[in-house]
């Protein structure tokens, strides 16, 4: 009985280990440990700026454009010699410019009115390819670590 509690405890330190070092590893090259917009900053700017489905879709187009940038910015800095942090930008996206990136007349439109404006934004791939690109960017100026060795 005593070996088997000896066990437990040694098996828990073992897995805490290595949980202490998966948190530790968050925060490299913009990973999130959770789903974008859960923030309460960016769940309020969502129900500020999105009136229904459809318009979240949008709204949510935009921050990626807007994080992709971020991000190519931090990269610069980095490459630059400045001391930077690519930890994940939840919490810290700029709504203010976010919202700016919105065309005006898209308030109030229906999802139908606005399927048209959600198709062209997705043809532009700003959460796949243009992340990719980024990604690709940020690993090339030798900033985040490749996503696969």
């Amino acid at each position: 009985m005593l070996k088997f509690a000896l066990d437990a405890i040694a098996a828990t330190g073992i897995v805490l280990l290595g949980v202490q070092s998966a948190l530790a590893d968050h925060g490299k090259n913009f990973h999130c440990e959770r789903a974008p917009f859960l923030s309460e900053t960016a769940k309020a700017a969502m129900q500020n700026l999105a009136h229904n489905n459809g318009m979240r879709k949008i709204v949510s187009f935009y921050a990626w454009q807007w994080e992709n940038e971020e991000m190519r910015r931090i990269c610069d800095a980095g490459a630059a010699g400045e001391k930077i942090e690519t930890s994940c930008l939840e919490g810290k996206r700029d709504w203010e410019a976010i919202a700016a990136r919105i065309p005006d007349g898209l308030a109030g439109k229906s999802n139908k009115q606005l399927r048209p404006h959600m198709l062209e934004l997705s043809g532009r791939g700003y959460h796949t390819s243009d992340r990719a690109e980024v990604m690709k960017y940020c690993t090339q100026l030798g900033v985040v670590e490749p996503a696969f060795k």
